[in-house]
């Protein structure tokens, strides 16, 4: 049976479908389609390695520890079933007939060594089992203290073989670590690797911080506070750690976001009774009106090119998505279901907007085609809002409140809404802000 190639269109219901076994030669693929999920059968056994210094827990073996990150990568995306192994690899180029037996598909092996430097050197190969050859075979090397990014690119690498789209595990998300009782309760500016581990908190949580968003480049994070109780948005150097307020016209402003290629800042602007949609110049310190309607008009995004910005607003009566040109120009309705429909979202990929939207049952994270079209829900609990894109168009971070919940939650799903996790942060979490890819 000929494996499948890959087939991604923006229309589709992302579901995984897999060929296999397939024909000596051939690239294993998983067919993103639209259809019945039937994962790729994929293996990530622990394999035998001494213990490294500031890897793993205290003791562990390096493999196994690598292992572990990388099999929680993967299982997360909804498109691979992971077969356990009962014991770890050997050194050497793996035997292929007992994976072929437990019907496994392809092989994920990383060795894990010291370089000649003192870094961690590791080595990343997947193999395509029923073709008995290996696919790629990689060398991460990291710092032993940033031991968890290796096993991330090492998941990176296997799933854009697998589909032909990047992976988004080596990345970061900003947000706002909330603690303490619902009256005065302590927000602090926060960075998390995408899983939850390595936080750290940016800010002393003296005011309130909100709407955190990373630059393109992932050196600086943008966000609005108040500072001495007025509302201003900063941007936070990440090298440095420090932060300059972004001087812009006196009211209430609110909703940065950077255009994709970080010469441009959008953000909403009260003035007067009315909130209006402003671009600003970061070189020359520029501004531009772009949207001037009565109501309230915020939460702009850019498209991945830059040319269309995605914007929410009151215009009709009640909050709804709208889709412009990057100069203000053409402003079009494209929300027309029941409800409100707010925080929309441009996806890396261009195919798709993500929303938050606000009915009698409750917040859902839902998408929709550029143009309206093709509109469905992801998520179906309370309160589920603010939604932001991996980098790799496949997957959604979002705030999720529970009844009754002192702290609120941050969560990630995949396109069909059947894979749902919770970030394991010790406290609360709102208002997440996905990161690129990191160097």
């Amino acid at each position: 049976m000929r494996s499948a190639t890959v087939r991604l269109s923006a229309s589709m219901l992302l579901l995984a479908a897999v060929s296999a076994p397939a024909m000596a030669g051939e690239p294993l693929r998983v067919d993103i389609t639209q259809g019945v999920t039937s994962p790729l059968m994929i293996a990530v056994p622990d394999v035998a390695s001494p213990a490294i210094a500031g890897v793993g827990a205290a003791g562990e073996a390096a493999g196994t520890a690598l292992a572990r990150v990388v099999r929680a990568d993967l299982s997360g995306t909804g498109i691979y079933r992971l077969v356990p192994s009962a014991t770890p690899l050997a050194p050497g180029v793996p035997a292929m007939t007992p994976w072929q037996k437990a019907g496994v598909q392809a092989l994920v092996v990383g060795r894990a060594s010291v370089s000649a430097s003192g870094q961690l050197a590791y080595e990343c190969s997947l193999y395509e089992v029923f073709a008995a050859k290996a696919e790629f075979s990689r060398i991460i090397t990291v710092p032993a203290a940033q031991w968890r990014r290796a096993a991330h690119k090492c998941a990176d690498m296997v799933f854009e073989q697998t589909t032909g789209d990047p992976g988004h595990f080596d990345t970061r998300i900003a947000y706002v670590a909330e603690s303490g009782p619902k009256v005065g309760r302590t927000k602090r500016l926060a960075v998390m690797d995408y899983d939850g581990a390595n936080q750290a908190f940016l800010t002393r949580g003296l005011d309130l911080i909100a709407m955190p968003r990373f630059a393109p480049d992932g050196r600086a994070i943008v966000y609005m506070t108040y500072l001495r109780r007025q509302p201003r948005i900063m941007v936070y150097d990440l090298a440095t750690a420090t932060t300059r307020p972004v001087e812009l016209p006196p009211g209430t402003v609110f909703a940065p976001r950077f255009s994709p290629d970080g010469r441009t800042l959008a953000f909403s602007l009260g003035q007067g009774g009315d909130t209006d949609i402003y671009s600003y110049d970061m070189a020359a310190g520029t501004v531009r009106r772009l949207t001037a309607t009565p109501g309230v008009d915020t939460s702009p995004s850019f498209s991945p090119d830059g040319s269309r910005i995605a914007f929410e607003s009151s215009r009709s009566g009640q909050q709804q998505v709208y889709v412009m040109a990057a100069d203000g120009s053409g402003q079009t309705r494209i929300s027309f279901g029941g409800g409100r429909y707010g925080s929309p979202v441009w996806s890396p990929r261009g195919d798709l907007i993500a929303y938050t939207r606000i009915g009698g049952d409750g917040f859902r994270i839902g998408v929709m085609r550029p143009d309206g079209s093709r509109e469905r829900l992801l998520t179906d609990d309370w309160q589920d809002e603010s939604p932001s894109w991996a980098p790799s168009g496949r997957a959604i971070a979002f705030l999720r409140t529970r009844r009754g919940e002192a702290l609120p939650e941050l969560w990630t799903t995949d396109l069909t809404g059947r894979v749902q996790r919770r970030i394991g942060i010790p406290d609360g979490g709102s208002d997440p802000g996905w990161s690129g890819v990191r160097p």
